[in-house]
């Protein structure tokens, strides 16, 4: 998109913070031509400063570069070399090794200290929209994060923290690496890392690309193509100007839907002769053969860094971000089963959703360092601005559940062609109707044969056939060849706009061993959505929050081998209700505490922290149960408290031997009822060893242990509608706790560079669940649940220059 085509109001804050910080550069830089150094650095980290799995800054993190044994919070850096070495394709393969990250669905979410990770995914400092399916981590070089909320540095959302993702950025030297591998499904996969400086100007450019072919554990196909392309105009000594983007394309066949389950046993089903059918090795996929999920994902950024002198550094950033998200599939209702004599029966409709988002954003901060007294202050001022706007249109047909009895649908089904909505019974049981006669007529066990039929459990590629549909432009509702007819549940269009001012301190005293810091951020929220079946608004409103952050770090020992650090953070979500007097409701907010102690021995070569903290969400806003019939009047109440403790190491025991890991224990409760939070074990721990062996001079050979150990979680509490309902369905889907469970990954590299600055060529090999564990339970409720892949293989090769 070119600049002329842009919001306006993106077009003048980008270009009215360069009109009027450029010429003011110029003019500062001319009273201080006497300098010799100016920094540049505030805002970003040398990565060729780490040491193994060790960083010793954080940079977006914090949106400016500092030292992490000064940052009040806990931070946690995984760099390049330990995304390397655990073979990550996606975000998720990296997090799942910090304590307390637990994993909790394929596209990327996750829960930590007891709260979902809502508004908590950046890359580079800007929130990324979300989505489905994993982030590549191909173009990444490092994943920051930011434990807790983090309102005045990121905005709102974020109660548990924040991960940001840094973008691989041009180096100085030239460098190239290729990459082919197969696995940890039936998949093949190639990447490229390409750049350096280009001749002797002052441009330095990074191209990266991807090309994925294969499947999921589930027999769904996955295409994935990727690029990135960065380009950097080092101005002069103390102007940088980086320009870059990044586009996605996946296409999935269909989701990897979730198994269902019954009397909480997720090995399979008993039958009604008291048969067991046994799921086996879980690769049951409920897709059908014309199911598609297709997302692509663009993201641009202008990246401009001036340094008037040692003292002011300032940083303007515009970008873009894209999310075209499409499918066209078939849902199973895991609620929902037929039980025959010799197979089970779920349910399915057909939907198709579409969603087109285009955000433009904006950051403008200015780093100022100054003493004052005994002090030392550097001061970050900032001003951002956001617009997001979304285009939605769902559609879907009904479920077709079974246990119809009706005539009329029994002996002549084409007179419900188009039923208004899901038609027959969530539990139906045929003792005597075999899986061979269910598929001469799916009538027999009160299908109706014009919807989609049900998928068998157990062996899909036993059931019905989906009819065939077409590629055509659906609009806004239509039948596609045999298939029902969809109908409309959202057509909307979507405008949110943020506009924050923040400011945050740091103060230093005695030479960098006492540090306080404050902050402060104004937010204002402009939410509308524009219903386009009915032409009117659904919601118009303006929401306002302010949110603060204390933290305090005092480096006990001088020499910084032990320090201790406290905050006081908060983060809010906008509320946009009003009560029936018109009075807004004031935000959601999550307020934390925490303290820490970290330490560093062997002259840093083994570095850990201990944190303890408290987070509570309050003002979640509930209906007024003493409300008169028909009002809408609320009441504000305290969510989830949650209490924790983690401890992480990070170690360099040998020149030959690297541990990273640690533990986390998590006490998060519903305040309500003191009910433990869904999805949270109380237990985390996490393990990843590398032990080299030098072979020769040049050659060198790894072994790689990872370890993941997630305790018992309780599932998500519900009223039981499925399966029956009521009693019966207390009955089929009784409450249960998920597991707690053991992963253990066992890797190798073999490293070899034949001359003195020649190419170096690598062999990597990954056995992912080395036992074969068959059940860890990835998420689940009362009727369904999600394992994670038994034993799977994963090999690639690369080479570089």
């Amino acid at each position: 998109m070119t600049l002329t085509k842009l919001p306006h109001r993106f077009k003048g804050v980008s270009l009215s913070v360069l009109a009027w910080f450029l010429p003011f550069s110029l003019v500062l830089g001319q009273r201080d031509d006497d300098d010799d150094v100016y920094e540049l650095d505030p805002f970003e980290v040398r990565t060729d400063e780490d040491a193994g799995y060790h960083s010793t800054h954080a940079s977006e993190v914090t949106r400016m570069a500092m030292p992490i044994s000064d940052i009040p919070m806990s931070v946690t850096i995984l760099n390049q070399e330990f995304i390397e070495d655990v073979m990550a394709r996606s975000t998720e393969d990296v997090l799942e090794y910090v304590p307390g990250f637990i994993p909790e669905s394929n596209n990327d979410n996750w829960v930590i200290r007891g709260f979902a990770n809502a508004n908590t995914k950046f890359m580079n400092g800007f929130l990324q929209q979300e989505s489905i399916g994993k982030v590549s981590v191909a173009n990444v070089e490092r994943v920051e994060v930011l434990r807790g909320p983090a309102a005045v540095l990121f905005g709102q959302g974020g109660y548990a923290a924040t991960v940001n993702r840094v973008t691989k950025r041009p180096l100085e030297r030239p460098h190239t690496m290729l990459r082919a591998g197969y696995g940890p499904q039936d998949s093949l996969r190639f990447e490229i890392d390409h750049g350096g400086p280009i001749g002797n100007s002052k441009f330095f450019y990074r191209i990266t690309g991807v090309y994925d072919d294969g499947e999921y554990y589930r027999r769904i196909s996955h295409d994935e193509k990727a690029f990135g392309g960065s380009l950097r105009w080092q101005i002069t000594d103390r102007t940088r100007l980086t320009v870059e983007t990044v586009y996605v394309e996946e296409t999935d066949q269909g989701a990897v839907w979730r198994q269902p389950m019954m009397l909480g046993d997720f090995r399979g089903f008993t039958l009604p002769d008291g048969t067991f059918l046994s799921y086996g090795r879980n690769r049951q996929g409920y897709a059908s053969p014309d199911d598609i999920r297709r997302w692509k994902r663009g993201f641009s950024m202008i990246d401009f860094q001036h340094a008037f002198n040692r003292n002011i550094a300032l940083r303007v950033q515009a970008a873009r971000d894209t999310k075209d998200q499409y499918y066209n599939e078939t849902q199973p209702d895991q609620g929902s089963l037929t039980f025959l004599q010799d197979a089970v029966l779920m349910p399915r409709r057909w939907r198709i959703r579409e969603q087109d988002v285009v955000n433009y954003r904006s950051r403008n901060e200015l780093v100022v360092t100054f003493d004052t007294g005994p002090a030392r202050h550097r001061i970050l001022a900032g001003f951002s601005w956001d617009q997001s706007d979304a285009e939605v249109i769902n559609r879907e047909s009904g479920y077709n559940r079974g246990g119809i009895t009706s005539p009329v649908v029994v002996n002549r089904g084409h007179d419900l062609l188009n039923p208004g909505g899901n038609v027959g019974n969530r539990f139906n049981v045929y003792p005597d109707l075999t899986l061979a006669e269910f598929l001469t007529d799916v009538r027999l066990a009160g299908f109706n044969p014009n919807m989609i039929p049900p998928i068998n459990v157990i062996n899909p590629a036993l059931s019905p056939a989906v009819p065939p549909r077409e590629e055509l432009d659906v609009g806004l509702s239509t039948t596609e060849g045999q298939r029902p007819t969809l109908r409309v549940n959202r057509d909307t269009t979507d405008l949110t706009i943020n506009r924050e001012f923040y400011i945050a301190d740091m103060l230093s005293f005695d030479k960098d061993r006492f540090f306080l810091t404050g902050g402060a951020r104004r937010t204002r929220t402009f939410d509308r959505r524009f219903d386009n079946r009915t032409q009117t608004n659904d919601r118009e409103a303006v929401a306002h929050a302010t949110t603060y952050s204390f933290g305090t770090v005092y480096h006990i020992r001088r020499d910084q081998s032990l320090t201790f650090y406290a905050n006081a953070n908060s983060s809010f979500i906008p509320e946009f209700r009003r009560q029936p007097d018109g009075e807004p409701l004031p935000p959601e907010e999550g307020n934390q505490k925490e303290f820490g102690l970290r330490f560093a021995l062997r002259e840093g070569t083994i570095q850990g922290m201990f944190s303890f903290y408290e987070i509570k969400q309050q003002n979640v806003a509930i209906s007024d149960p003493d409300a008169d019939e028909g009002e809408d009047r609320f009441i504000l109440i305290d969510g989830i408290r949650s209490r924790g403790m983690e401890f992480s190491l990070n170690a360099r025991l040998t020149d030959n031997f690297r541990w990273y890991g640690g533990y986390a224990y998590t006490d998060a409760r519903d305040e309500a009822d003191n009910s433990r939070v869904y999805a949270v074990p109380s237990h985390h721990i996490t393990s990843f060893a590398r032990y080299t062996v030098n072979l020769r001079q040049r050659e060198t050979l790894d072994f790689m242990l990872g370890t993941i150990y997630i305790g018992s979680r309780p599932i998500q509490p519900q009223i039981i509608r499925s399966l029956g309902g009521g009693d019966l369905g207390e009955a089929n889907a009784p409450d249960w706790t998920m597991p707690g469970s053991w992963r253990f990954d066992l890797s190798s590299r073999y490293r070899i560079r034949r001359t003195q600055g020649g190419p170096r060529y690598e062999v990597r090999a990954k056995v992912s669940n080395l036992f074969d564990n068959q059940e860890i339970v990835k998420r689940a409720d009362r009727v369904s649940l999600q394992l994670q892949p038994g034993r799977t293989f994963q090999i690639d090769f690369r080479v570089r220059f």
